[in-house]
Parts: C-alpha cells; structure tokens; sequence
C-alpha cells in the first residue's frame, strides 16, 4: 500500500512540473534566446574591440604617409611591431596593405598629373619599402602603367615623366618583373622616336640611304610614327635617284670610282634592273679594273723604275684626287727612311716625284715632278718634252742653228759644264732644273747646256765655265 502511495505522490509532482512548464513556455523560450544573444553580444564585442583598435591604427599610419611625415611613420610602425601580438600585427599589415595599396595608386596618378613631384613620389615609395611586411596591390599598379604608357604612345605625357615613373614604381618591394612590359614598351618607343628624328634630320641633308635606314627602325607598335617613316622613307626613294646618280657622276669625275658605285648600290634594292643604273656600274667596274693600283702594284712599278730590289722597299700608298685626275700618293721607304714620295697615274702608270725648294730625293727614274705650296695646293713641273721644246723655241727666236737636242740626267751633263758653278747654281736655286745638252756644229761635235726651271720655265745657258740666265 505504501509502495503504491509513493507512485502516486511521484505522478502527481510530475503532472504539476509538466503543467508548470505548459503556462510559463513563451517565458522559457524568451528567457533563453536572451541568454544566447548575450554570449552572442559578447563574442561579438571580443572580436571586434581588436578591429577597432587596427582600423585606428592603420588609419594613423596613413594618415602619416599621406601628410608626408615619413619618418614619423616610420618609427610609429616600429612601436606597433613592439606592442601589437603576431596576430593582431599580421591583421594590422593586411588592412593597412590595403589602404596604403590605393594611396600609392592615387599618388601615382597625382604625379602622372602634376598634382605631385617626383621628389614627393618617390618619398612615398621609400617609406613604404621600410615598413616591413607591407604588400601593395600590383593589380592597380599595372592598370596604372598600362594607362601612362598609353598616354605616352598617344604623346599625352612626355617621355621623362613616363620613364620617371616606371622608375620609382618599380622600385617598390615585391614588384618583381611585373612592370616590366610597360616599362621596356617605353622605352621600345622612346628609342623608334629618335631614330625616326635621325631619319628626318640626315633626309634634309639629302643623306638618303641613311635616312631610309633609320626609318626601318620605326616600330610597328608605334603606329603615328610608324606611319610617318613609311610616307618619309617614299619621300627618300623618289628623292634619292637622280640624287645619288648625280653624285656617282660627280665621284667618278674626281676618280674616285669606287665611291661613285656605292651610290649605286644605294639605289638598286629600290631601282632593280634600272637601264641607266647598270649602264653606270659597268662603266665605273671597267674603270676600277684600269685606274685601281694596290700598294704591291706601285711596289713592283718602283723597283723596276729604279733598278732596286723590291725586297728592300716598302710602300704605303692611298688614292688622291688633284685636278679632277685620280692619282696613288706613296711613300717609298728603304732602309727605315723615306726613299722617295710619288705620285703614280694609274691608267699610263707614269710616275712624278717629290721635288721642291726644300725637299729633293734627286730621283732620275720619274717622268716628272710635283711640289705641294704653302696652301696645299698641288703643282706639277712642266715634262721633259716640256723643257725641251722650250729651249728649242728660245735657240730659234735667237736665229741659232743646231743640229739635235734632248734632255739628260744631271750626271750626265756634268762633263760638260763647270761642276762647281752648276753645283752652286743648282743649290741657289732651289735644284729644280731639267739639263738640255743642245749639239751644234759638224757632226755635233760642239755641245752647249741649258737649264730649265721646271716650274716657273726660267732658261739658263752653261757657256765658258759660267752660267747665265736668258
């Protein structure tokens, strides 16, 4: 009966906890959301208090930046690493790699502008490359970089400030190669527009071949100046025929006919199978074959003249071009010393030595002679033919009868005449004489001397040991 009794006092309290709980429900749920929200709230008020705390100091630090207080900036993130933990600084990096990621894209854009120096940019950069674990963004640097070297292609901005600013862009930490398109396009640019200048400037000077060179250089992907060379380099092309076909006349005129064909060679690529082209090449290529001497040709031409073994000679020869005429200079050494200096026509291969009132090599082997004055000026003696004929015009104004003359070597008419008179005659004068033995009488048995200055054509006559102008 107990037993029974203490199972019906347990249901009862049951019942009425049950029936308890049924009519305070809404107050249970109410009480409990209240409970969850709290931890919520609180959970919430933990996490965020450390935002608060990174979002002002990041917002300090930039503020320090952008008012260009670099090294109080500095320092001030040097503490942050001090007081903040590892986390809370990895978050601190992360938000102000944000805010710091668009400062450096608005300045970029200020420096772009005008609105901000390069002294100013560039401090920027230098700072931000000091603080340790600040990351920019390089997405916004390159839509940036894309635009300036737009800007310079469109010439909207010249090429110092383009290049300033890739420069201390790029010297941001963590850039990398990133920029490096951009930068070296500007640079592709930079250089296709001076050569496009250089083009410009040798086409007025009417050096065309080196114009159209230049003009090749032009890029494509720079397409107004690309185009501008392409109408330039026509400009050449029409320019250049009669042009360089008037200075391969000219060339070949001097004697300098390998010259005159480097003119034609500037035309052919432009002008194949051009009739008056190939006419001129063919001519200056016969006259190259006849006119050219090499320095082994005067060499073999030299030795055989003077009887000296080419072995004990040198030559260095180069070509000259006097009075339209084209000549070898050379100058002959032998035993370490200059032997003689002559000029060599190539086409008969006559030989002219040096001979003036300071220098005489007393060479007998030449056809002639040459002098330089003191203005440079080349003059030629008059020839042996010259001096002979001269002398011969002067015995008949004088009614003088003869039966032969011609013209000899000094050596040679020595006998003849008072060597010790001559020798000071000569000396006087400058040793610039042809001898003319004249003979006279039957069977030429009587023989007279005559000097002839070979340059100013003054006539001297050897008669009893003494000598004497006429």
């Amino acid at each position: 009966m107990n037993l029974k009794k203490g199972f019906d006092t347990l249901k009862n309290q049951i019942e009425y906890l049950i029936d308890n709980i049924k009519d305070n429900k809404k107050y249970l749920v109410s009480l409990s959301l209240s409970l969850v929200a709290f931890l919520i709230l609180l959970v919430v008020l933990f996490f965020s208090n450390g935002d608060f705390s990174v979002s002002k100091e990041v917002n300090t630090l930039v503020d320090s930046i952008s008012s260009r207080r670099y090294t109080e900036a500095y320092q001030y993130y040097e503490n942050l690493e001090k007081e903040f933990s590892a986390s809370k600084m990895n978050k601190f990096n992360k938000s102000a790699s944000n805010k710091l990621s668009s400062l450096v894209a608005n300045s970029g854009d200020k420096y772009i502008s005008g609105e901000m120096s390069r002294e100013q940019y560039l401090g920027l950069i230098n700072t931000i490359n000091a603080l340790n674990h600040i990351e920019i963004d390089v997405n916004q640097l390159l839509d940036i970089s894309s635009r300036v070297e737009e800007m310079y292609i469109d010439e909207n901005i010249s090429y110092e400030k383009a290049s300033s600013y890739m420069e201390v862009t790029t010297s941001l930490k963590g850039i990398y190669q990133d920029l490096d398109e951009y930068k070296n396009n500007i640079e592709t640019i930079c250089q296709s527009r001076k050569v496009y200048q250089e083009g410009s400037k040798f086409q007025q000077i009417k050096k065309y071949k080196e114009a159209i060179d230049k003009y090749d250089k032009v890029v494509k992907e720079d397409k107004k100046y690309y185009s501008l060379a392409q109408n330039k380099k026509q400009e050449c092309i029409k320019a250049m025929y009669d042009y360089y076909i008037s200075q391969s006349k000219n060339s070949s005129k001097k004697g300098n006919y390998e010259e005159a064909l480097v003119y034609l060679t500037y035309l052919k690529p432009y002008y194949p199978n051009d009739e008056k082209i190939e006419e001129l090449e063919d001519e200056y290529k016969e006259k190259i074959s006849v006119y050219t001497l090499t320095s082994d040709d005067i060499l073999n031409l030299i030795s055989k003249r003077s009887k000296i073994d080419s072995s004990e000679l040198s030559v260095i020869s180069y070509q000259q071009t006097i009075g339209g005429t084209l000549y070898y200079y050379a100058e002959v050494v032998r035993d370490n010393k200059i032997y003689n200096e002559v000029l060599v026509e190539p086409k008969e291969k006559k030989i002219y030595s040096y001979k003036s009132e300071k220098v005489d090599y007393n060479c007998e082997y030449s056809d002639g002679y040459y002098k330089v004055d003191e203005d440079g000026k080349y003059i030629f003696a008059i020839t042996s033919k010259d001096a002979a004929s001269i002398v011969r015009d002067r015995l008949s104004s004088k009614k003088e009868e003869f039966n032969d003359l011609e013209v000899k070597f000094k050596s040679d008419i020595e006998k003849y005449v008072n060597k010790e008179q001559l020798n000071k005659l000569v000396e006087k004068n400058n040793n610039i004489y042809y001898y003319v033995l004249v003979k006279k009488g039957w069977f030429s048995l009587t023989k007279e001397v005559y000097l002839v200055n070979m340059y100013n054509k003054t006539v001297y006559k050897c008669v009893d040991d003494k000598i004497s102008k006429i």
